[in-house]
């Protein structure tokens, strides 16, 4: 439920604060979550937002908002954008990525499969070091 704000803006369920038509632009969708709107229109070619239109104009709706919010969440974690759309498939429109159990037994393995990785690297730092360390000798 929409709670009015004295300013004439509406502040949604999900603690965004819209205008009182309900929707945002691209601008103010960006400036809302602190990112371009060149990464949010990638985000839409991606087919990880779907806005709806009003002529020419993408409209941003709260559960656009909260989508937004958890795919930069999850990107800044390091997901890939397939595991994200999988995420997100999981979530409800005004569900936080961060307390969905089930998003988070997701993002565990992610972190496993980081911690591979890292050993992975570590490896071939190791490897590497050694081998020009060879050269110098």
């Amino acid at each position: 439920m929409d709670n009015q704000i004295d300013d004439g803006t509406a502040m949604s369920s999900g603690g965004s604060f819209l205008p009182q038509d309900g929707f945002l632009f691209i601008g103010e969708l960006a400036k809302l979550t602190g990112t371009d709107p060149k990464t949010i229109r990638f985000y839409e070619r991606v087919e990880l937002i779907s806005p709806p239109r009003h002529g020419r104009f993408r409209t941003y709706l709260a559960s656009d908002v909260r989508r937004l919010k958890n795919i930069l969440t999850l990107r800044r974690l390091g997901v890939p954008i397939a595991q994200i759309r999988e995420i997100l498939d999981m979530l409800t429109p005004e569900e936080d990525v961060l307390s969905s159990e089930k998003a988070v037994r997701h993002l565990k393995q992610h972190l496993d499969l980081l911690k591979n990785r890292q050993d992975e690297l570590k490896l071939q730092i190791e490897k590497t070091h050694s081998a020009l360390e060879s050269l110098v000798a």
